[in-house]
């Protein structure tokens, strides 16, 4: 056969038994007849190599035996995935005279050289583009344009082949007669492993095969065994790459944590499952990608178990640093990983990736023009946006793309884009109900009958993984003592207690209550919790809510009179004996009060001028080289800490009683600090 070659092509499968066969029996038809006697067992045989056609015994005993002709499993599994794809008609066109344009997309790369095989047994005389992304610069869209307008205009069938379009000449797949969808199923399986095994049936109980590549489902096809022996391979294979996690997944629908990402997921189910139902919805236009981001801790990794659970489709995690990691690093062998990534999601559709860490793609606008860190990454995130337009835009029906990051500003703004992750899904830290919810969840049945509301108090601030923590701690100090978990152990893990004197005690309880006493004297922010003690990082923490929407300087600077209100009551209590707590860390209060006051100047128009210096960490840089400017925010800073003390000393009666109280209890909810307060007159 005379099959000229394209620059870069990938060359015929050398290893598909009868690749040079004539193809006019069709892939079907290829079970053999019987033996004429009974085949010893296979340990008698000396099996030929993978690209002999026979089977070869023993010169000693090769007069028993008639040779025979032994499929090879990829051939197999090949055309039983093409018989599956080719309608009659189909086939007709594609090994007939007339000049068709035809386009196959495979399930993988290492589909690639067996199905081209296939293909020139049916039609010898096909020019074939089969490109596996191999060659960087010849497995693309622009390259071979030409030739294959040369090809058919000469009256001569046109076929490519590839896991990907976008690998393909454009002309081709512009001017595609046929497009046919290679797709690996657990009936094509089944067929494959009927003709190896020269059986009438297919076997049953092939699970999900869409996660295995062709080289998984091959090892398992092995000569002499029997159909039963082959499911059972495959099913271990695919149990092994799955890596089934054993922990238990809770009900989207419950998970109220989440919050606007779970109305989200539940929103997108409904339009998933009318999309399945064949209603006239496009996959396109379902609204399945999405960038997920918040800190860490927050679970966006695990709600994506969650959403898949409940789509009911798996789930492909990876991230760029997994990419590198297995990948020789090379520019082009990194670029080969995430097209086989999107090719494996392509094969096991419908599914879903998950790209951890996204950020780790870096904005080609902080790289540099000519900095050899552009020249590198450009080729990678092109490629990147690229795949992720060719499954946003329904070339990969049924592939939901998903990028997760902790840094949203450092994302590429071209990924996030409408038609890309065309929506940022911002994950916050759980109100009370979401961590009761988290909290039943890891229990797991457990305390069934305990009221948990105060833990949703309690768990304020904590992260879903800090709440598991503390389910876990609790359950180990359950178990070290011999008992069931009790309510108490749970209370002991979210707010330990700490080992100090009453002394002390009291004085953190007191610069809490400052705290509070300020805010709600204020009406800046809703207090929503006050505990002290525990392993957070401080001895105590005031949790308050932001309900403003529109800023302006008051509030601005009464949410700063709030940060200092700790520090005031300790210059009322102590007659300015104030201790080193109010500071010292970017987090302390002074910190945060000093940046507030700063970005009014600097950022925000707010102060003397309209002139923009700068964001708010801006603000804090600037401090140090402009004496002026610091000057003024001293300034401000002191006349707002004098209207602290003031709030202090006229409602001293509620901020002892608070103080007192978190002694007692060490940790208070909003509504326990609003009622007491209110029972104290200034």
């Amino acid at each position: 056969m005379s099959k000229q070659k394209e620059d870069g092509g990938m060359p015929p499968g050398s290893n598909v038994n009868g690749a040079r066969r004539s193809g006019k029996r069709g892939f079907a038809a290829l079970v053999r007849a019987p033996a004429a006697q009974e085949p010893r067992s296979t340990d008698d045989w000396d099996i030929a190599g993978e690209d002999s056609d026979s089977v070869v015994a023993p010169p000693e005993e090769a007069e028993n035996y008639a040779p025979r002709e032994r499929l090879e499993p990829v051939r197999c599994i090949v055309d039983a995935a093409l018989d599956a794809a080719l309608s009659d008609d189909v086939r007709t066109r594609l090994s007939g005279p007339e000049a068709v344009a035809v386009v196959i997309r495979v399930p993988a790369a290492a589909w690639v050289a067996p199905v081209e095989t296939a293909i020139e047994r049916l039609n010898p005389r096909a020019r074939v583009f089969a490109r596996d992304g191999s060659n960087k610069s010849g497995h693309k869209s622009d390259v071979g344009n030409g030739e294959v307008a040369g090809h058919l205009a000469r009256g001569r069938t046109v076929v490519g082949i590839a896991p990907s379009i976008a690998m393909l000449p454009r002309a081709l797949v512009a001017a595609a007669d046929l497009t046919v969808e290679l797709k690996i199923a657990s009936d094509i399986v089944g067929r494959a492993i009927a003709r190896f095994t020269e059986v009438a049936t297919a076997p049953e109980g092939i699970e999900k095969l869409g996660h295995l590549d062709l080289h998984d489902i091959v090892s398992a096809f092995r000569g002499g065994s029997k159909p039963a022996e082959i499911v059972e391979r495959l099913d271990r294979t695919a149990l092994r790459l799955s890596s089934p996690r054993t922990d238990r997944l809770p009900l989207l629908a419950d998970a109220i944590e989440y919050g606007r990402a779970r109305d989200w997921g539940l929103a997108l189910g409904k339009d998933f499952s009318e999309y399945q139902k064949n209603s006239g919805l496009a996959f396109r236009d379902i609204g399945a990608n999405a960038l997920f981001a918040g800190a860490p801790g927050l679970g966006k990794t695990y709600y994506c178990r969650i959403l898949c659970a409940h789509l009911g489709i798996p789930l492909i995690a990876t991230s760029i640093a997994e990419t590198f990691a297995t990948s020789a690093g090379y520019l082009d062998s990194v670029i080969k990983a995430v097209r086989d990534t999107f090719a494996k999601a392509e094969a096991s559709a419908p599914c879903a990736i998950l790209w951890d860490e996204i950020d780790a793609l870096p904005s080609r606008a902080t790289l540099g023009r000519n900095s050899n860190l552009s020249s590198w990454w450009t080729p990678v995130v092109a490629e990147f946006l690229t795949l992720l337009d060719s499954a946003a835009g329904g070339d990969r029906p049924g592939v939901f793309v998903w990028g997760a990051t902790n840094y949203p500003d450092r994302v590429d703004p071209a990924l996030i884009r409408p038609g890309r992750l065309d929506r940022v899904i911002h994950f916050a830290e759980p109100g009370p109900d979401g961590i009761v919810s988290i909290a039943r969840h890891h229990l797991a049945g457990e305390l069934a009958g305990v009221d948990l509301a105060p833990i949703g108090q309690l768990g304020l601030g904590c992260s879903p993984a800090e709440i598991a923590g503390a389910v876990k701690t609790a359950r180990s100090a359950a178990r070290a003592a011999k008992r069931a978990i009790a309510y108490d152990d749970l209370v002991e893990a979210l707010a330990p207690r700490v080992d100090l004197d009453a002394r002390t005690l009291r004085r953190i309880a007191e610069h809490e209550a400052g705290h509070a006493v300020t805010a709600i004297a204020l009406s800046v922010d809703d207090v929503v919790a006050v505990d002290i003690g525990g392993d957070r990082g401080a001895l105590g923490r005031t949790v308050m809510r932001q309900h403003t929407l529109i800023e302006t300087r008051a509030t601005i600077e009464s949410r700063v009179v709030a940060q200092l209100g700790g520090r005031a009551a300790e210059v009322v209590i102590y007659d300015g004996d104030c201790s080193a707590n109010a500071g010292g860390g970017e987090s302390s209060d002074l910190a945060r009060s000093t940046e507030a006051v700063a970005a009014l100047r600097v950022s925000m128009g707010l102060g003397d001028g309209l002139a923009y210096l700068g964001d708010p960490a801006s603000a804090m840089q600037a401090l140090r080289f402009d004496p002026k400017l610091k000057a003024a925010v001293d300034r401000d800073l002191a006349t707002l800490h004098a209207r602290a003390v003031e709030i202090v000393r006229r409602h001293r009666k509620a901020l002892d009683a608070i103080a007192t109280a978190l002694v007692e209890r060490r940790h208070l909810s909003g509504d326990e600090v609003r009622r007491i307060f209110a029972k104290h007159s200034p």
